[in-house]
């Protein structure tokens, strides 16, 4: 497994001033309000939702190759845990998070009547939580215990129903996040986790034959969440009521960065034969992704951020598989360059950035199919969504964490089979890839201090 790097932190100086003089007595003037202090100790609960992607690999005693499943889904929940504050930028922690991961994929294999397929429902974790503390922000790593209740599916024929099995399937979960105030009590987070929930073997009846299933199942959550934390005073209703928290930070202006994570895809390939039968195969891949980018913001209505931003960068995927069944017939992807031109739109709390953003996308794709396999490389166009975070480290330097969802688009390839010579057979690549990743921005804008509510 690959896993995403974050950028590394320096803590945020909070500046206090007072002076005394032994001078005649004048009318009163107002004082400047104090630098607040953020108190991260205590318990706290929340919610989150998120998107969650499943990829899952099945193979079978009876035969050489694999059949891969992905999906993505809607992953929603409610969260709780405490905090211990010490030394005192940095952060020991305990979390629970209960909910539902969402995903659902079942699909005939791409030239026989065998099915295979991956239902999630309930989720959960228990892990612990370790960060270096910006004042207003927390950049943490976490890891710990996860579980989910898992229905998979294998076997089957034109006229026999596949073998399900139903279990709750524990395994390990790691990731990280930024979490940041929008007010005393009230904070938002964006956090990722990638969960192993091992394997699990059960009997299995492809074509009616006495056969084993082994499913290993993986997958990734990014989230959003709100969360409240108790014991600083009288209960908040409502976040983000009372103007934006103190910083050095405007945001407006231009700024470049670097940045490094986490690409995925999950590639679904539907096949066309004539005569048939036509199915489908998916192709799981993970990757290291890098790269800089570039930007400028315009600051508007006091607090709210709309932007332009460049990047480009590696993404490093690089996955193929045999079918499990025609395990001489290879399915895969690679990417190495993808680039990016985007819109953002956001909200400041002040010491942080909230943020969506969309635009165009692009990258270098190859696909591989087929028996012998046929390669086709392209620089593939589409369109991308997603959002993030960024959270001052003073007035100059910001780190944040975003998701991007990118699709690229379908490419079809048409070669013949070993097991149907002079038959055509179209594969179609829907090339979909999601891209996890924290970064560093460097900006050059003037900074201006946002007075604090509290």
């Amino acid at each position: 497994m690959k896993r995403m790097l974050l950028a590394g932190a320096a803590s945020l100086a909070l500046v206090g001033a007072a002076a005394a003089a032994d001078l005649p007595a004048r009318m009163p003037l107002k004082a400047p309000p104090p630098a607040p202090v953020y108190n991260w100790t205590g318990f706290y609960v929340g919610a989150y939702y998120a998107t969650s992607i499943a990829q899952s690999r099945a193979s079978s005693n009876r035969f050489a190759g694999d059949a891969e499943v992905n999906d993505t889904g809607i992953s929603a929940g409610v969260t709780a845990g405490y905090n211990w504050q010490f030394a005192p930028t940095w952060l020991v922690g305990l979390e629970g998070d209960f909910g539902w991961l969402g995903t659902e994929r079942s699909f005939i294999d791409y030239n026989d009547p065998v099915r295979v397929g991956v239902k999630t429902d309930a989720f959960g974790t228990v892990r612990g939580r370790f960060g270096y503390v910006t004042g207003p922000s927390l950049l943490y790593v976490t890891g710990g215990a996860a579980f989910s209740r898992v229905r998979e599916t294998f076997g089957g024929s034109s006229v026999l129903a596949a073998t399900e099995t139903r279990s709750t399937e524990w395994g390990w979960t790691a990731g990280g996040g930024i979490e940041t105030k929008l007010s005393r009590s009230w904070s938002t987070t964006a956090e990722y986790l990638y969960v192993d929930l091992g394997s699990n073997s059960f009997a299995a009846n492809p074509y009616g034959l006495a056969d084993t299933a082994t499913f290993t199942n993986r997958a990734h959550v990014i989230k959003t969440g709100i969360n409240y934390k108790f014991g600083d005073g009288p209960f908040e209703m409502y976040p983000l009521f009372g103007g934006p928290l103190s910083s050095p930070q405007r945001w407006a202006g231009f700024y470049v960065g670097v940045n490094a994570g986490l690409g995925i895809s999950n590639v679904k390939v539907p096949t066309i034969m004539t005569p048939g039968p036509n199915g489908e195969e998916n192709v799981n891949g993970t990757g290291f992704t890098g790269g800089g980018q570039a930007g400028y913001n315009w600051l508007v209505f006091s607090n709210w951020i709309v932007g332009v931003e460049g990047d480009v960068g590696y993404l490093g995927i690089d996955h193929s598989y045999r079918d499990w069944f025609d395990s001489g017939t290879e399915f895969g992807t690679k990417t190495t360059w993808y680039s990016t031109a985007r819109g953002r739109v956001g909200m400041s709390t002040g010491p942080a950035l909230i943020y969506g953003t969309a635009g165009a996308a692009f990258a270098d794709v190859s696909t591989r199919w087929g028996n012998p396999s046929v390669t086709t490389s392209q620089t593939r166009s589409g369109w991308t969504v997603g959002g993030g975070i960024e959270t001052a480290l003073d007035s100059r330097w910001s780190v944040r964490m975003e998701y991007l969802y990118m699709d690229l688009g379908r490419t079809d390839v048409t070669t013949t089979a070993a097991f149907a010579p002079g038959v055509p057979l179209t594969a179609e690549f829907n090339n979909r890839f999601q891209v996890v990743r924290a970064g560093l921005n460097y900006s050059f804008n003037m900074p201006e201090p946002i007075v604090a509510r509290y």
